[in-house]
């Protein structure tokens, strides 16, 4: 037949060689694909895991701020860091407790005013110290006292305390707080003026237990619900530099003896039934708070002194 060419084996030869090699190429084709997408996944998968490490180590890569504090008056520099979790800091019930009893005593041990220690102030720290820190407490206000708070300061003047911080201790490990250390700063307010003068800085170190035994009347088991019981307690000066004197009202020496005299007479000494305040764990008795050693009459009214009249009498005397 005219234009048919007869096949011979080259012919096939070529032809399947023309086939392999279409296949060869589309072969190749679908490896480079496949193997595009393992890279293509691949790279997906490091730049998730990496993304992952990266925000996972992000907070150790955080520039948190710090704000030092000074005081003017001491010098004393407290660290707080800047943080956005002020408002929700965890903290344990144990620990917001222990917190809460060390602050209340600390407080009303520490400050000093007529109307608040006849309220509030003397039933707290009796109700919540021991015999021997009860009965430091109480000589502070024996009328013989020098150092008494109401001989030096009188009803017009007062001492506010400023707790700074309390650090508990003897804490962890499923183990009980038994003690602590709080700083704290007392400043003198004067009643009249209104003026407040900064005093000093103090650290109180205390031990501290719960006496579930300790059977107290309902007045007073209301200010101490779970028995807490300041077993210790030690005050030292948080600083070195003695803080300014505290000026006066502008009375005379001679004058300030005889305010001195007529306080120690219009003050009462402190009633033997506070030595019933407190009691160990193996005898139950009741709670009493002895009542405060400056009543509330007296405190109110400023005392008299007849020490004028005698200087008017020895002035008169010079003349004749």
């Amino acid at each position: 037949m005219l234009g048919k060419k007869t096949p011979t084996p080259k012919i096939d030869e070529a032809v399947t060689k023309s086939i392999n090699f279409e296949l060869t190429i589309a072969d190749i084709a679908r490896r480079s694909e496949r193997r595009a997408w393992w890279v293509a996944s691949s790279a997906i998968g490091m730049a998730v895991i990496l993304a992952g490490g990266y925000f996972f180590m992000l907070p150790l890569k955080e520039k948190a701020p710090y704000l030092v504090m000074a005081d003017a008056y001491t010098g004393t520099s407290t660290v707080a860091r800047l943080d956005g979790d002020i408002v929700d800091q965890r903290i344990s019930t144990s620990e917001a407790i222990n917190r809460s009893n060390v602050a209340h005593f600390v407080l009303a041990r520490e400050s000093y005013d007529v109307t608040m220690i006849n309220l509030h102030d003397w039933a707290t720290v009796l109700t919540m110290a021991a015999p021997d820190v009860a009965a430091a407490y109480q000589t502070l206000y024996v009328a013989t006292n020098p150092e008494n708070p109401y001989k030096l300061y009188g009803k017009d003047r007062a001492i506010r305390t400023n707790i700074l911080s309390i650090v508990l201790m003897g804490g962890g490990n499923g183990q009980p707080y038994k003690g602590a250390t709080v700083r704290f700063q007392r400043s003198l307010y004067d009643k009249r003026t209104g003026a407040t003068q900064p005093l000093d800085n103090k650290i109180a170190t205390l031990a501290f237990a719960y006496k579930p035994n300790l059977k107290m009347d309902e007045k007073y088991r209301i200010e101490n619900p779970l028995g807490f019981q300041i077993t210790s307690y030690r005050v030292d000066s948080d600083y070195a530099t003695t803080p300014p004197a505290v000026t006066g009202s502008g009375l005379t020496s001679a004058q300030d003896a005889e305010q001195d005299n007529a306080d120690q007479n219009a003050q009462p000494t402190v009633s033997a039934q506070s030595q019933d305040i407190h009691v160990n764990n193996t005898a139950l008795q009741t709670n009493l708070a002895a009542p405060p050693p400056i009543p509330e009459q007296e405190a109110s009214q400023p005392p008299t002194s007849a020490a004028p009249t005698s200087r008017q009498n020895v002035q008169g005397a010079g003349r004749r």
